[in-house]
């Protein structure tokens, strides 16, 4: 995925959706191993692309916040039920 980020910054633009939804898509990574420090960083980088191309659309940055912050609890319990698995075990 850094790779493919790198490549879509080269030849495309570090303002453009595609770049975004792969900052998106490596923050989840991050918080799936809970490595939140590096979601934050990955998902802040997400939000400002969102901002700029959904300028005048404000209700699509809202939607994005949202659908994001619901990862981080779903991530929680996923995170929390392997643990437990692993305790028990």
């Amino acid at each position: 995925m850094q790779k493919l980020s790198g490549i879509i910054k080269e030849y495309h633009s570090d303002h453009c959706l595609d770049y975004a939804k792969v900052q998106e898509t490596l923050g989840t990574i991050y918080l799936m191993t809970a490595n939140l420090p590096q979601a934050k960083t990955h998902f802040k980088r997400a939000f400002k692309i969102y901002e700029k191309i959904w300028a005048d659309e404000p209700e699509m940055i809202e939607a994005k916040y949202q659908e994001i912050q619901e990862l981080y609890p779903q991530i929680g319990f996923c995170i929390e039920k392997n643990l437990s698995g692993l305790l028990t075990k």
